[in-house]
């Protein structure tokens, strides 16, 4: 009998000591490296090498129009420029995201005129040597939701808030005529932002924010859009490059400040996002 149950326990503490030498054992199994949609915080820098093309006409009155500049041919402001820019998103939830952005442009530029120039209610004569100014600030806020968050793609739907401030200086020294324009904007966009990733280290990011409108005697659209491939060296840092394409078109028939500014920006986009 002694015999008999000694083998009938056998198999059950052989079980056991197997058991109890499995959990001493530590696990060596690395732990998976944090994804992009784990991100809370992103960081991003960027430098635009921008070409620009400015038109610009400043009317005395909706019956009295001003001329139609060329600001880059007629003025003689520089008609590319590198521009830095830097952008903070944070993402509070596993579909939100929350993004602060802004650039601006600052440009000079001095010569003499090749035709006649009417300038609100100043008259600028062929010859003169015209000192001009324009400066283009823009602060950007901007909500998504991600209604597709997957390991390798992910799709949002925007809203966004792009504020725009504009000032224009016309300076003639020898008559001693200064024109000065500026104004401030709220401009509301609607866009889609995604990301697909090729392979571990390779993606691509599209990112399009879109209006136009009509509305109280002005007539405007504005586009933001830009594309790029990234390279992921690790789980927190990312370098990409680009291409963006940037436009604002306004055309005021309001009697107080008639008139017409078309901006136009494009070119390559250099960045590196760090995530957190």
């Amino acid at each position: 009998m002694t015999r008999l149950s000694n083998i009938r326990w056998w198999p059950t503490l052989t079980l056991l000591a197997a058991g109890m030498a499995s959990a001493q054992t530590p696990s060596y199994s690395p732990e998976p490296k944090p994804n992009v949609i784990e991100d809370r915080f992103r960081v991003e820098v960027n430098l635009l090498g921008a070409s620009i093309d400015t038109k610009l006409r400043v009317d005395q009155s909706l019956t009295l129009p001003g001329t139609l500049l060329d600001a880059e041919d007629d003025l003689g402001l520089d008609d590319s420029d590198l521009m830095p820019q830097a952008e903070i998103t944070l993402l509070p939830g596993k579909h939100h995201l929350l993004r602060l952005s802004g650039f601006s442009t600052r440009r000079s530029a001095s010569k003499i005129l090749e035709e006649e120039i009417f300038w609100d209610d100043e008259v600028y004569e062929p010859g003169e040597r015209v000192d001009s100014q324009m400066d283009l600030t823009m602060f950007g806020l901007t909500y998504g939701y991600r209604f597709i968050v997957r390991d390798r793609a992910e799709l949002a739907a925007t809203f966004g808030i792009q504020v725009a401030s504009v000032d224009v200086n016309a300076v003639v020294r020898s008559r001693v005529i200064r024109e000065a324009e500026n104004g401030v904007a709220p401009l509301p966009m609607i866009g889609i932002e995604g990301r697909y990733d090729f392979t571990p280290h390779w993606s691509t990011e599209v990112r399009v924010q879109y209006l136009t409108a009509d509305v109280e005697e002005v007539d405007g659209s504005i586009l933001d859009a830009r594309l790029a491939v990234t390279w992921r060296m690790n789980p927190y840092l990312v370098f990409g490059l680009g291409y963006r394409t940037f436009s604002i078109d306004i055309d005021s028939r309001d009697e107080n400040d008639p008139g017409l500014v078309k901006l136009d920006m494009d070119g390559p986009l250099l960045f590196a996002r760090a995530s957190l």
